[in-house]
Order: structure tokens, then C-alpha cells, then sequence
């Protein structure tokens, strides 16, 4: 076993260990909206991309940007809860992506005078801006720091992080 080099204990003193810390909720709705805003875009893409290509290919290409972009949500979202506060602006950047590609599926939709899925993506629009709102929330940067906190007080006392 080799020695790791330990950091030192950040300045701010360790937080308790809460099941629901202040901003939990938060963290937890957003996720949750943009998993719905997920779907609703893979509906509104598959949907578009439906004219151009044969129901087989439409079905795999459906199914791999499933598999992306929830490994996309879940990772990040993951490592978010595990202290690496860099995460949560590729999350914020990550629900405006969703929010400019279902805006143009939306307009899409909308001039091919589909008017169901329409209001679907419109749906959709509504949930990103939500998920929107409690990644900019203060609630849910607290949740952040406070995991951020518990994690880099823990790593600096050497546990292997790995």
C-alpha cells in the first residue's frame, strides 16, 4: 500500500449527516423533471427523424439515445451527490440542451401543423423550465455544498476515493 498524499480539512467545519439535507428535495425534483423532459425529447426527435428513416433503424437509433442520454443524466447527477460540485453547472448546461432542442422540435412540430405532439413538446418546454428553476435554486446549491463539504472532509482525512 502506498501513502496518499492527504489534503488538508477545508476551513468550514464538518456539516451533520442528514438523510434529507436543505436542498434534497430540490436536487431530487430536478432530476426527476428532467428525466420526463428526457423522454419527451427522445418522443419529439424519434418523431421528426420518423419521416427519414425505416422503422428498424428508427427503433436502434431510439434505443441508443436512451442508453446515452440517461448515462448522460445519471452520471453526472451521480458524481453530484459524491462532492464533485463541477457537476452541477454541466447539469444547468445540460437541461439548457434539452431545452433548446425540444424548443426546435417543438417549432418543428408545430409548422408540420402536428398539433398532439405539439402540445406534448410544449409538455416538455414546461418540465426542462421547471427542472430549470430548482438548478437554479438556492435550496439546491446548499444541497451541493453541503455534499461537497461532507465529501472533501472525508477525503482529506485519506480514504481511498477511488
Amino acid at each position: 500500500m502506498t501513502d496518499r498524499k492527504r489534503k488538508a480539512p477545508p476551513e468550514k467545519p464538518m456539516p451533520d449527516y442528514q438523510v434529507f439535507p436543505v436542498g434534497m428535495c430540490h436536487m431530487l425534483a430536478a432530476v426527476m423533471l428532467m428525466v420526463f423532459c428526457l423522454s419527451i425529447t427522445l418522443m419529439l426527435v424519434s418523431e421528426i427523424f420518423s419521416r427519414w428513416l425505416a422503422e428498424r433503424r428508427l427503433m436502434y437509433l431510439e434505443l441508443g439515445l436512451l442508453v446515452v442520454l440517461v448515462l448522460v443524466l445519471a452520471t453526472p447527477t451521480f458524481l453530484l451527490s459524491r462532492g464533485w460540485s463541477i457537476f452541477h453547472g454541466f447539469l444547468v448546461w445540460h437541461n439548457r440542451a434539452y431545452l433548446l432542442v425540444l424548443s426546435a422540435c417543438l417549432f418543428t412540430v408545430l409548422v408540420d401543423g402536428r398539433y398532439e405532439m405539439a402540445i406534448t413538446g410544449g409538455v416538455g418546454l414546461a418540465l426542462g423550465f421547471a427542472a430549470h428553476y430548482f438548478y437554479r435554486s438556492e435550496r439546491h446549491a446548499t444541497a451541493v455544498e453541503h455534499y461537497r463539504l461532507i465529501w472533501e472532509h472525508y477525503r482529506s482525512r485519506g480514504h481511498n476515493h477511488q
